[in-house]
């Protein structure tokens, strides 16, 4: 019981990775809803806490490896469903799954961060806590590779990949039009997240 929580799988805790998000984010906050003054004390703090979100979500893919997989192979998954021209009802699969891994995992991350603050020594409930919530992003990780699986090699489409015989279209319907812009989000909070990093590691 002296030995500070620790296990195999664990990422480094946030507050040695990088500093805190929330002591950082007031300044930035307050100078983006000065673009855009809030009518109300109550509307302001509405879309603050966006931009808390938003920032806690960068946290988390700055210092996180296992998110920062995910959202590699969130990338090529997205584009492969422009190139390839899937359905309406295919793209939402796809979306449906990445959400959920993304989520879960920030759900595990969230999870991890209040374990240490509650109990920083070692116990092995708040390691079994840790590791079922780990288990969480095992189950939907695996559900969504399968369901990949299953959409990207019906009809020859993996191998349509591989000859690179497929088209982008800048337009299309609106899921199209949708999970190009979620693409879009997806390099963008990639770079930012990087940039983070760096910036936190040179101080």
């Amino acid at each position: 019981m002296g030995n500070r929580q620790e296990h195999p799988m664990d990422d480094p805790p946030l507050s040695q990775t990088a500093p805190d998000v929330r002591s950082k984010v007031n300044d930035r906050t307050m100078g983006v809803l000065e673009v855009f003054p809030a009518p109300s004390p109550r509307v302001r703090a509405f879309f603050k806490s966006f931009v808390f979100a938003y920032f806690g979500i960068l946290h988390v893919v700055a210092t996180q490896r296992n998110m920062v997989v995910h959202c590699v192979i969130a990338i090529p998954t997205l584009l492969a469903t422009q190139l390839l021209g899937l359905t309406w009802m295919e793209n939402t699969v796809v979306l449906l799954c990445v959400a959920l891994v993304l989520a879960c995992e920030l759900v595990n991350t969230s999870i991890e961060e209040l374990c240490d603050v509650i109990s920083p020594e070692y116990h092995p409930a708040v390691r079994r806590a840790k590791d079922a919530a780990a288990g969480m992003v095992l189950i939907s990780a695996i559900a969504s590779a399968a369901i990949g699986v299953i959409l990207f090699t019906r009809e020859g489409r993996f191998a349509r990949l591989l000859r690179w015989d497929v088209a982008w279209h800048w337009g299309g319907s609106i899921d199209s039009i949708l999970i190009k812009l979620i693409l879009l989000g997806h390099i963008w909070l990639f770079v930012h997240a990087w940039i983070y990093r760096r910036r936190a590691a040179h101080g």
